[in-house]
């Protein structure tokens, strides 16, 4: 019989969104193993259609790296759509994959917030298709914004510099070499845009793809501006309402990562101390909770 001291013992982690999910799984004495899955939203989902992904997709990779059912796995999922009314389903559907296993759900801003932070206070912002963020104590999120999704708010996010890029464009306020360099780049015209934004399906991502072409011309003054313009928006209606004083505020997220420049010159001009920016938040997840269940053991 297996004691309290050499029970074998797994942490699964994960980072869940709508069109994809990461996921990583420490065993003592290995080397951490990272997968990838669909996403698994389970506010678009129904329980057989997440049981469906994870006993497909998730375990068979896990199943190599565990030992035996009688691993105890400790499952601390995060992911978009995880409102407190739909933690249970998730949460139900993780446990039901391993005979010896406890699961927490929580949100996608909840494990920016530990992996950027750690254990230490701070604010903790998303900034990818859409955008979030939170004053966030050490252990918990205090004060939430709303970010309101890309129609009335995501201000700082891909979503917003799309709309404003192709807003400028269409209304004739960008530069002329600018403008037919993202004509030739695209091949849309307005209507084909109107379209696409007011009738197709997920404006907020095709709004978005044109994040690349500001990337690629991020130093003509006009993306600079409509970059800074954006990050200030996100500071302005967003970060200032924290009163971050002496708090660094930490971004996770692709448009944090690829335009942290512009993001650190916005940030400069509220005085606000930029703190870490990750561009995934995975493998401080899981330092976060391997530190945690070390102190909880010691």
């Amino acid at each position: 019989m297996e004691t309290k001291h050499n029970l074998r013992k797994a942490l699964l982690v994960a980072d869940g969104g709508s069109t994809k999910t990461d996921w990583c799984l420490a065993v003592p004495h290995r080397e951490p193993q990272l997968f990838r899955t669909r996403g698994l939203n389970p506010a678009l989902l129904e329980p057989p259609a997440i049981r469906e992904i994870l006993q497909t997709e998730l375990l068979p990779r896990l199943a190599p790296h565990l030992q035996g059912p009688e691993t105890e796995t400790h499952i601390y999922y995060y992911g978009a759509g995880c409102l407190p009314s739909v933690c249970d389903k998730m949460g139900q559907a993780l446990t039901g994959l391993f005979p010896r296993s406890t699961a927490e759900v929580h949100s996608d801003l909840l494990g920016a917030a530990r992996a950027l932070c750690g254990h230490e206070a701070g604010i903790a912002c998303i900034l990818g298709t859409g955008s979030n963020s939170c004053r966030y104590d050490g252990q918990d999120i205090v004060q939430h914004v709303s970010p309101l999704g890309y129609i009335l708010g995501d201000e700082g996010s891909g979503t917003a510099l799309g709309k404003r890029l192709i807003g400028d464009w269409l209304k004739g306020l960008l530069d002329e070499e600018l403008s037919r360099k993202l004509a030739e780049s695209y091949g849309w015209d307005e209507a084909d845009i109107i379209r696409k934004v007011y009738r197709g399906p997920e404006a907020n991502r095709f709004l978005a793809s044109f994040t690349p072409f500001l990337k690629a011309h991020r130093t003509h003054p006009d993306a600079h501006r409509i970059l800074t313009d954006c990050f200030k928006a996100f500071f302005e209606r967003n970060i200032m309402a924290y009163h971050p004083g002496s708090l660094a505020v930490h971004f996770v997220g692709s448009i944090a990562a690829i335009f942290h420049e512009e993001l650190e010159e916005a940030a400069g001009i509220y005085d606000i101390r930029i703190g870490n920016i990750l561009k995934e938040p995975i493998d401080r997840m899981v330092n976060y909770h391997r530190q945690k269940l070390k102190d909880k053991a010691d």
